[in-house]
């Protein structure tokens, strides 16, 4: 089997296998054919053949109506031979026609008693009573007696040579849906493995049967399985999913999530988040915000304020701080806080785009909506970055409006103190320049 890709540093998810075997799990592992894989039945003449000639027109008579599809008329001819041969051979195969034209018209029960006294005629071949076994079973099956259609199937698997696919699945149908999950683990293999085109139920009975026995490590094998043999079910991924989140598997949740999502499976609103959580937590928080951004950009994931900074944040901690400014420009237009504002004022100015950041701090003051510290800090930085564009009157007033504020005001005097001492230190260098300037000109002179 493939291996899924791996996501950008992220680990693929192996699955352990090969195209042509089974998955094995410790409930399989030991399954073995119900019936013989070899052999013959016993020849048809063993049991004795037709001696009456009116017998044999009536029950030649019955054949054509059944084939015809006239099942009252071949009934009628049966009933009427059954009642008056003493050809107990014919009487036996009455008895089987007789229960064909019942099941054709769903008289299940009729159909029943007519194979039963078929069986029990004792004029049979093995192969025919074995048909008749799993008809019964298949009628009890379609009325929902489980336990009668069990019992049946049991005793079809008894005498059977060379049992079909089929027949493993429907046995296997049976006690799944009677909850023998144990039981309905080796048919359903065996099933699978004689060829059976039921896959796709054949193996949810397989993983369903092992998630109900506790069998977490048995459901991720076949959960894998199915995920490779029917990439276009969304409910394999998702069972598969659930068994990864069972034991804890972090990394192989965020591979079969991304494997999902690039086979156009998971593109849910609540997939795009569990994808983009995922990353996060994978410690990838450039794909996380990638993710979760392509889903509300395809019109998937509702556009909204805590969405937008989920992908802003993930940006801010991948340090690719041009989308996270877009991401958080986003987030602001669905609110009148000033809190974005202020945070994307601290980005501007640790970018140096200082012009940014004056426009930003004023904007978050302006706007308001900012704890009571955060007000304090973006005067102070507001002040900063006007001092960094040479802006020394505008920066000290600025600065003053910072110390209203506790958690700043040292902090902020400080600074003002030193664009004072800064200034002063220019006054005194350019009053040198004119005495020199000036003592120059004397000496000129």
């Amino acid at each position: 089997m493939k291996k899924l890709p791996i996501i950008l540093g992220v680990t693929g998810l192996l699955f352990v296998g090969s195209a042509s075997a089974l998955p094995q799990t410790k409930y399989t592992s030991s399954c073995k054919p119900l019936s013989p894989t070899e052999g013959k039945y016993e020849e048809a003449q063993n049991k004795g053949s037709i001696t009456s000639q009116s017998a044999f027109k009536k029950i030649t008579a019955a054949n054509e109506a059944y084939a015809d599809g006239k099942h009252n008329e071949s009934i009628t001819i049966l009933r009427d031979l059954i009642a008056n041969s003493g050809d107990k051979v014919a009487v036996g195969r009455a008895y089987q026609l007789l229960g064909a034209n019942y099941q054709a018209t769903e008289n299940y029960k009729a159909a029943r008693d007519a194979f039963k006294k078929a069986i029990d005629s004792g004029y049979l071949s093995q192969q025919y009573v074995v048909a008749m076994r799993r008809i019964i079973a298949q009628t009890y099956s379609i009325e929902e007696n489980y336990p009668e259609a069990i019992n049946w199937m049991k005793k079809y698997f008894a005498d059977a040579i060379k049992p079909p696919a089929n027949s493993y699945a429907a046995y296997a149908s049976l006690l799944f849906n009677s909850e023998n999950h144990r039981e309905s683990i080796c048919p359903a293999y065996i099933a699978l493995e004689l060829g059976s085109s039921s896959k796709k139920p054949l193996y949810g009975m397989l993983f369903g049967a092992h998630i109900k026995l506790n069998d977490n490590a048995g459901a991720e094998v076949i959960g894998e399985e199915m995920v490779e043999l029917f990439p276009a079910e969304k409910s394999v991924y998702n069972n598969l999913f659930a068994v990864y989140s069972r034991r804890g598997k972090q990394a192989d949740m965020l591979a079969l999530a991304e494997l999902a999502r690039m086979n156009g499976i998971w593109r849910s609103e609540t997939n795009y988040k569990q994808l983009s959580a995922l990353f996060a937590n994978n410690k990838t928080p450039r794909l996380a915000a990638e993710r979760l951004r392509e889903g509300i950009e395809s019109g998937v994931v509702e556009s909204n304020e805590d969405n937008w900074k989920r992908v802003a944040d993930n940006y801010f901690f991948a340090r690719d701080l041009e989308n996270a400014i877009v991401a958080y420009d986003k987030a602001s237009s669905f609110t009148s806080s000033g809190k974005y504002d202020y945070k994307l004022g601290m980005m501007y100015q640790e970018r140096d785009n200082y012009p940014k950041a004056i426009e930003r701090y004023r904007s978050a003051v302006r706007k308001g909506g900012l704890k009571p510290d955060e007000t304090g800090y973006a005067y102070m930085n507001l002040g900063v970055s006007q001092f960094r564009l040479g802006q020394e009157a505008a920066a000290i007033k600025t600065m003053q409006q910072a110390a209203k504020y506790p958690k700043v005001a040292k902090n902020a005097n400080a600074y003002i103190k030193y664009i004072g001492q800064l200034k002063k230190m220019k006054d005194d260098i350019a009053a040198m320049k004119l005495e020199e300037e000036a003592s120059d000109s004397d000496n000129d002179s």
